[in-house]
């Protein structure tokens, strides 16, 4: 904790993190269209920004380069497996079934489940790693180390909360979370994480289609 405090740096980086969930949060978004602007916005251009214009620093040290390529493609199948061991347990003996639906437009033609997958999935895993697995526990995991995937982890439900969204719905985002934080922090870099993120989410999509029928 002391080496947050004395770091101004680091203090102004988690102040900016805060500001901007809050920001995004309270801003009105009307339909699917505005949601990805504003999620683009507050969580991606304004940290950009912030990083080249403020830290006047490099995105490589938040994860926006390959790292550790080995590392990253180990843990990204550990991890992998992981979340959809994860999965599979909530699955069977939770309610999860009874309330986790995926679109129904995608459980009826292939090419829209893939288009919806990569891209709308895709666009917003990748927001979600860059943020919270990049700019917050990329950047903390040099003052606290393996803490920081718990704070990360922390911080996302803190996000589905402020936002009303931590419902069944987001129940994939939020189980592959702290898997997602353990690729990142080994490989130090978020390209592996958000593999692990899509790829877990495209097969429990798939899994929960294919078992509805």
């Amino acid at each position: 904790m002391r080496i947050i405090v004395n770091n101004k740096n680091l203090l102004i980086t988690i102040a900016v993190a805060l500001i901007c969930l809050i920001l995004y949060s309270v801003f009105p978004t009307q339909n699917i269209f505005q949601q990805i602007v504003s999620t683009m916005a507050f969580l991606l251009v304004i940290p950009v920004l912030y990083i080249k214009i403020i830290l006047k620093g490099s995105l490589k040290k938040f994860g926006l380069q390959t790292g550790d390529r080995q590392r990253g493609i180990l843990w990204m199948g550990i991890m992998l497996l992981g979340s959809l061991l994860t999965f599979y347990i909530l699955f069977h003996y939770t309610n999860l079934p009874q309330h986790y639906h995926p679109p129904r437009l995608i459980a009826e033609r292939f090419v829209f489940f893939i288009s919806y997958e990569l891209l709308l999935v895709g666009l917003f895993a990748a927001l979600y790693e860059f943020f919270f697995r990049g700019f917050i526990m990329l950047r903390l995991s040099r003052a606290i180390g393996y803490w920081s995937i718990a704070v990360q982890f922390a911080v996302f439900l803190t996000f589905f909360l402020l936002v009303g969204g931590l419902d069944w719905s987001t129940t994939l985002y939020v189980i592959v979370s702290p898997f997602a934080g353990i690729v990142a922090y080994q490989s130090r870099s978020i390209f592996y994480s958000f593999g692990t993120s899509l790829f877990f989410i495209i097969i429990a999509d798939a899994l929960v289609i294919g078992l509805a029928k």
